[in-house]
């Protein structure tokens, strides 16, 4: 009997052993797998800081001043006013000087400078005139 298994034993391996292996010949069957690219990592760009500019000073312009007839200072400087009563406009910024003309609340004046003593230089009718701050407001 101990023959018997041995000659089954031997006869199982020849079957098998020849069947595991890999003949290459035209009954070969190989799969390809294409296989996905792992993609290779950006560096990460290197922070560089924006200088930051220069800041440069906008000089302030410097205050032009002139004087009325009567020697009031009076700074230059445009803009625009509206007459809250009847004001009168005079040749220079005083209730003493002359009247050239009288102007009805709400007229619009463009004003060329202020008085240090609170009037207003104005341009009327192509004559430079003078009124009290206290009867103007700044148009907006």
């Amino acid at each position: 009997m101990k023959k018997a298994g041995i000659f089954f034993l031997l006869l199982g391996m020849t079957i098998c052993f020849p069947g595991c292996g890999f003949e290459e010949g035209a009954d070969a069957i190989v799969t390809v797998i294409e296989a996905t690219p792992t993609p290779i990592p950006t560096p990460t760009p290197e922070v560089v800081a924006t200088p930051t500019p220069e800041v440069v000073a906008t000089p302030t312009p410097a205050v032009v001043t002139e004087q009325t007839p009567s020697g009031v200072n009076v700074e230059v400087k445009e803009g625009n006013y509206t007459t809250t009563s009847d004001v009168n406009v005079r040749s220079d910024c005083s209730q003493d000087a002359e009247i050239l003309s009288g102007v009805a609340a709400g007229t619009a004046l463009h004003s060329t400078g202020v008085c240090e003593n609170g009037w207003i230089r104005v341009d009327y009718n192509g004559q430079t005139g003078y009124v009290s701050g206290d009867y103007v407001t700044a148009a907006q």
